[in-house]
């Protein structure tokens, strides 16, 4: 604990090293108690039978023990805030199973939740306790908490089942074939192949297989209507996007200094690789000099007019005014904040990013980025964590044929906040929030922004069908010397400052129970 106490004090000031030294403190004594509370208790096959709860019954499939704490933990929360549907977090196969709170579009992508919840008696119809049956719960949690209004979904964060025959969803093996396809490939990826994989695993795993568990399981006669509602939503998230008859004009937008060759390759696969074609590429020339990039832009301008436009900033670096002004000179309905430094590989990333971008509850959209290494550059960004508690990509570095923690990597995620490198919204939206906060000129102003959108009650959806290259940083290097350096730590003290609420009080989709030092390690093991 001080080794990291005195990194935060030589970053970062006093200031934020006491607050950090008092929060590890606390954070030790819980996790003792936390420890004894699993070494002093069982779980156990006789426990779920004796197990009742006053308004509220125990769901859960048969090879699900449960704890001999959970009446006394769940009263707890059932007195507190009367929630209609309460889940736990699990013991699976050996392992504490740590789960982030309600993320409703986890959910759609995979059975996050798990196999046992508790639920109110009065939402217990006809329909819910047929899906109750099931080998697994995904569909009746689906059922079940899209009854529900956020607000009345409780997570407890601690483990109050075991499950050790869980059954993986069909969702699960979604991504295997195209992880494999892309981590093996010795071609360019953006290759025709690796686009028909996407779709037929999208097609096969997630729409057709839970139609046919739809059919089997539930009555036309009284549930027309339900069922239609969890087949819409089902094409909403897990549909061949491409073939969808709404095409809003993408205004995408891309600041640049110098380096023509970046640029180039990040317009041409905009224009060769990307499937979606209703789109405008506004390029956000900044202070450049060379001869080589104004060729480039006369080049690009000449063999593209229709789509290509060219806007001057002329003030000194400041990502967040570029991007402003950018979105100032854009007729489309969405918007699309893209690095110079990007690539696309999959050929239907703005369709796949589009179809959530463009739903009423859904702020920022955001991509799966890839180093050139194949290696993780973000997918998805936690508040509150990492070296001086600002926010981290919890899964950069992580080879890109890996799952991630809860399979972070390959399913569609909530996440407080996603990177203004490859950033989709509604132009409507980034008007009325003012867009990027211009106070913040290089760092933070994503997450900031983001934040923004979570305070408005709007979700903030990472969405790996939509998949890039980011070659990070290449136009203007690291912010770790000089003015430059201190001009990061002004910005990430302004950060702290504006959301010391959500650091303090944590990430809503970041598990309390797991390290806010190393992203996804788990404090207690069993």
């Amino acid at each position: 604990m001080i080794g990291h106490v005195m990194k935060i004090y030589k970053n970062s000031g006093l200031k934020p090293a006491v607050k950090a030294a008092l929060h590890d403190l606390g954070a030790g004594a819980s996790r003792r108690r936390q420890e004894l509370f699993y070494a002093r208790s069982l779980f156990s096959e006789e426990q779920r039978e004796a197990t009742q709860l006053l308004e509220y019954c125990i769901v859960k499939t048969g090879d699900v023990k449960l704890h001999r704490d959970m009446v006394c933990e769940l009263d707890k929360v059932i007195e507190e805030r009367q929630p209609a549907v309460i889940y736990m977090d699990e013991l699976r196969d050996g392992e504490l199973l740590y789960k982030p709170d309600y993320a409703p579009d986890n959910l759609m992508a995979h059975n996050y939740i798990g196999n046992c919840v508790v639920v109110r008696r009065d939402l217990m119809d006809d329909c819910a306790v047929k899906l109750s049956r099931g080998a697994s719960l995904w569909s009746f949690n689906k059922y079940i908490c899209g009854r529900c209004r956020e607000e009345e979904i409780a997570h407890v964060s601690r483990a109050l089942f075991e499950d050790n025959g869980h059954i993986s969803e069909d969702g699960d093996k979604t991504w295997s074939a195209i992880k494999d396809t892309l981590y093996n490939s010795e071609k360019d990826l953006s290759i025709e192949n690796i686009k028909d994989t996407f779709t037929d695993c999208i097609k096969d795993t997630s729409t057709d297989c839970i139609k046919d568990i739809l059919d089997d399981n539930i009555e036309d006669t009284s549930t027309d209507n339900m069922k239609d509602c969890i087949v819409d939503s089902i094409d909403d998230g897990f549909g061949d996007v491409s073939n969808s008859k709404y095409c809003p004009m993408i205004s995408v937008i891309i600041p640049n200094y110098e380096h023509a060759d970046d640029l180039r390759r990040c317009v041409e696969s905009l224009l060769y690789i990307n499937t979606y074609k209703n789109i405008e590429i506004i390029i956000v020339e900044n202070n450049s000099t060379s001869e080589e990039i104004f060729s480039c832009y006369d080049e690009l301008l000449r063999e593209h007019p229709d789509v290509i436009r060219l806007e001057k900033w002329e003030g000194s670096f400041n990502y967040s005014a570029i991007n402003n002004y950018g979105a100032s000179c854009a007729k489309g309905e969405l918007l699309l904040l893209l690095n110079n430094d990007t690539k696309i590989i999959e050929p239907d990333s703005l369709w796949a990013m589009a179809e959530y971008a463009v739903r009423d509850n859904t702020g920022a959209v955001g991509a799966c980025l890839l180093y050139e290494d194949k290696t993780v550059q973000h997918a998805g960004v936690i508040v509150g964590i990492g070296p001086d508690r600002t926010a981290v990509h919890p899964n950069s570095g992580v080879c890109f044929i890996e799952n991630g923690y809860r399979d972070s990597i390959h399913h569609v995620q909530n996440y407080s906040a996603v990177t203004g490198a490859c950033l989709m919204i509604k132009k409507e939206l980034f008007d009325k929030l003012g867009g990027l906060d211009e106070e913040l000129a290089v760092a933070y102003n994503d997450v900031d922004f983001c934040l923004r959108l979570r305070r408005r009650g709007l979700l903030n959806v990472y969405v790996p069908q939509a998949l890039l290259f980011h070659y990070e940083s290449k136009s203007r290097g690291y912010d770790n010397k000089g003015e430059r350096h201190e001009r990061f730590l002004r910005e990430s003290q302004l950060f702290r400052d504006r959301w010391q609420n959500i650091i303090d009080d944590g990430d809503p989709y970041y598990n309390v129970k797991l390290s806010k030092e190393v992203p996804w390690k788990p404090e207690i093991k069993m």
